[in-house]
């Protein structure tokens, strides 16, 4: 199993397929096999030579309890470990929920790394507009038994075959490592990198993410119906063709 060592940690990742290469950043409590497990893989793997990763905190990487290991800085550094790794030395990059906060920090650090990116379910705004609830789930989190996690998480036992037990303490500073984070809202209007945003329907951040997309420059967006924030990762179905068709379309000549 392939392993890179990021700050002194290591992170586990895949690549699978061929062309142009796409780097995944799965969301909280998520790991490099929920990609595969909602077909992600399997649209985007005939394209294009997708890279994803365990982030850390999850998965079969590591998971200090260190909260400085988990800041935004830290986050993107790990993606330039992933992709340089893979020997991407440009990518699209495509990011849910938690993902997508550390996808729109890459793009505005290092835009010169990126001919794409795509933001599923999370807007450009401070962390600290939820987190009230991120600290509720920090403490439910630290309180909770792995089975008990599982559950709160929506992981069945098939789900998670292979993976480690979720770390509480890891997990609630995964949550709490980003809430200082300012977000990107005001600059939004400078992004030089080509951008899609989509949400679920019944996503209660649909207002800020519809709302960050038209701030964009020639940014696009699309809203999966009928579903709500897990829903719009979970069925690929309807998130996957419009992402595998805005992939598609970016300039050859950026390959």
């Amino acid at each position: 199993m392939p392993y890179v060592t990021s700050l002194g940690r290591r992170l586990y990742y895949e690549v699978e397929g061929e062309g142009f290469p796409i780097l995944l950043h799965h969301g909280f409590a998520q790991s490099a096999q929920s990609w595969r497990d909602a077909g992600w893989l399997g649209r985007l793997a005939p394209r294009s030579r997708v890279i994803s990763f365990d982030i850390l905190g999850h998965g079969r990487s590591d998971t200090p309890h260190d909260i400085e290991a988990y800041r935004m800085e830290h986050r993107i550094s790990d993606v330039s470990a992933v992709a340089d790794a893979a020997g991407a030395e440009r990518f699209d990059m495509l990011g849910f929920s938690l993902g997508g906060r550390v996808a729109l920090a890459t793009a505005f650090t290092h835009p010169d790394r990126l001919r794409g990116l795509v933001v599923g379910g999370m807007h450009a705004r401070a962390t600290r507009l939820t987190g009230e609830g991120v600290a509720r789930r920090a403490a439910t989190l630290r309180r909770g038994s792995a089975r008990a996690l599982r559950r709160a998480l929506r992981q069945n036992t098939t789900e998670m075959s292979g993976l480690p037990d979720p770390d509480p303490e890891a997990l609630a500073l995964s949550d709490e490592g980003l809430l200082g984070w300012p977000g990107v809202k005001e600059e939004l209007p400078s992004l030089c990198v080509p951008t899609l945003m989509f949400v679920g329907e019944h996503d209660r951040m649909l207002p800020w993410v519809e709302d960050d997309a038209l701030t964009v420059p020639g940014g696009g967006y699309f809203c999966s119906m009928g579903v709500d924030h897990l829903g719009a990762f979970d069925r690929s179905d309807l998130s996957g063709p419009p992402v595998v068709e805005f992939i598609s379309g970016l300039s050859s000549e950026a390959d």
